[in-house]
């Protein structure tokens, strides 16, 4: 089981409010699967960092070659590292990208989430209900009140 993204949201989490806007609010309609720069399979909320990805992405073996410097994270295929030491795999950071995310930047940011709904749908809530949740369902206060009303 993978709970990132429920605690991602949280209010503790030290990310800007708007990174965690932004994986609450997120539909289904608005979650892409594709192949990440590692190599693996991967899913995040549609952005226009990640819909420049996807057009690019076909084509980055082709083009990948060592460049002084990093230029949008496209083709550092060549420059920063092996996966599973394979060099045939390869591998680039994403630093960059998830920076953005973090500090809520919708237009150069790349927001991994996963596909299942949110406990607390859009709400960002404590730790502490979070936890309370996943320790046997009990509700939060907050969602007792509106299933109450």
């Amino acid at each position: 089981m993978q709970l990132g993204t429920a605690f991602a949201v949280t209010q503790e989490c030290d990310a800007d409010p708007a990174f965690k806007q932004v994986l609450a609010a997120a539909r289904p309609e608005d979650l892409v699967e594709f192949v990440s720069v590692a190599g693996l399979p991967a899913r995040a909320v549609r952005t226009p960092w990640l819909d420049k990805y996807l057009r690019v992405e076909p084509k980055l073996k082709a083009v990948a070659h060592v460049k002084e410097r990093c230029n949008m994270a496209f083709d550092c295929l060549a420059r920063c590292g092996l996966r599973d030491g394979e060099a045939a795999m390869g591998q680039f950071c994403i630093d960059q990208q998830l920076g953005h995310a973090m500090a809520g930047d919708q237009r150069k940011g790349l927001f991994f989430r996963g596909a299942g709904r949110l406990p607390f749908g859009d709400r960002i809530l404590s730790v502490q209900e979070l936890m309370q949740w996943l320790l046997g369902g009990i509700r939060p206060a907050a969602l007792a009140m509106e299933a109450a009303a």
